[in-house]
């Protein structure tokens, strides 16, 4: 079974859902949360660079170095192996497939990138027509500016020379997600799980989609599954406890998101949303204070927390600090509307 991770793939967390739509939408948040387990990966990269160290031209550790940095999402050490690897032998295809896939997975891709990759994996194609692998990198590179019906032929005719080729499936349930066809994101996703029932980035994928459409209990399966695969990892730790928290379940999402700071007590978003269960859904205030302080001890700039924390407060009848709350959120965003709203209603009261 080919199963190489040839994509950048994007891991959101959700952040909890608010009272209102509005705050709803300005409390959702974007995470990568790298796990302890992502270790043995840099323990593996590591033992490579002190090997290239001493034979910095050889094409193969070049080529497992640029590998191993691609599985680990490290895009910069990637690039870096990539680049060297063509610039040592650009006659070398896996060297030039490298480093188009450096071109398009680095921070901010620039269009010319990423039409420079489009040409190194056409030129694969030339000397390798029934290459799978270099046609769906190829469908990736259109997908990225848009032509999706491009993209979608691709990845069809990599799938007609091999209908077990499994990133042929995740590119194509990325692309449906992107046009919102999640009924057709959701099957091809699980296509690829169902060829490699260990892929776990493929069962985190199909938990944030699910929890886009809204099935929760069906998502926490997934992100149950991804747990047994790597029971530290943030990601499914995360993913698990909000879907608990999205089905009400409060006492199961609380233990979770006590677990996911036993693997990483820097990870601010548990104690917000602690702090927004403890707030409005089991009216313990203290303990919501609690929770958004420690929040705001890890990550002072978070205008969510300044924004919740100035509500506790003002439902506490501690007008004074509620005051002082809006007024550290209205410091960091002064166009914040929630927390300017509040601020003109507590002073409208006084």
């Amino acid at each position: 079974m080919k199963v190489l991770p040839i994509f950048a793939l994007l891991l959101f967390l959700f952040a909890v859902n608010s009272c209102s739509e509005r705050e709803k939408n300005e409390t959702e948040e974007q995470f990568f949360a790298a796990s302890e387990e992502d270790l043995t990966l840099e323990d593996s990269i590591q033992i490579l660079n002190e090997k290239l160290k001493d034979s910095p031209q050889d094409m193969e550790l070049l080529l497992a170095m640029g590998n191993l940095c691609k599985e680990a999402l490290n895009f910069r050490c990637a690039l870096d192996a990539g680049a060297k690897a063509y610039k040592l032998d650009s006659t070398n295809l896996e060297a030039r497939k490298l480093y188009a896939w450096t071109l398009i997975n680095k921070p901010k891709a620039p269009l010319s990138d990423i039409e420079r990759a489009k040409r190194h994996y056409r030129y694969v194609l030339s000397l390798k027509p029934n290459s799978p692998s270099a046609m769906v990198e190829l469908a990736n590179t259109h997908s990225l500016t848009g032509d999706f019906k491009t993209a979608i032929k691709l990845i069809n005719d990599a799938l007609k020379i091999d209908d077990q080729y499994r990133d042929a499936y995740v590119l194509k349930g990325s692309i449906y997600k992107t046009i919102e066809n999640y009924d057709l994101a959701l099957s091809s996703y699980q296509t690829a799980v169902q060829l490699d029932p260990d892929y776990f980035i493929g069962h985190l994928n199909i938990g944030w989609l699910l929890s886009d459409m809204g099935k929760h209990d069906l998502a926490l399966e997934y992100y149950e599954n991804a747990h047994e695969l790597k029971s530290e990892n943030l990601n499914a730790i995360y993913g698990a406890a909000k879907s608990y928290q999205d089905l009400e379940k409060y006492d199961k999402a609380l233990q979770g998101y006590r677990d996911l700071l036993k693997v990483d007590s820097t990870f601010y978003i548990s104690y917000f949303n602690q702090a927004y269960i403890k707030q409005h859904h089991q009216h313990q205030l203290d303990s919501a204070v609690h929770f958004y302080n420690e929040l705001l001890s890890i990550n002072p700039d978070y205008v969510q927390g300044w924004y919740q924390l100035g509500k506790t407060y003002y439902e506490q009848g501690r007008q004074s600090d509620a005051a002082r709350a809006y007024s550290k959120a209205l410091k960091i965003d002064e166009n914040y509307t929630p927390a300017k709203e509040a601020a003109q209603e507590l002073k409208e009261n006084l």
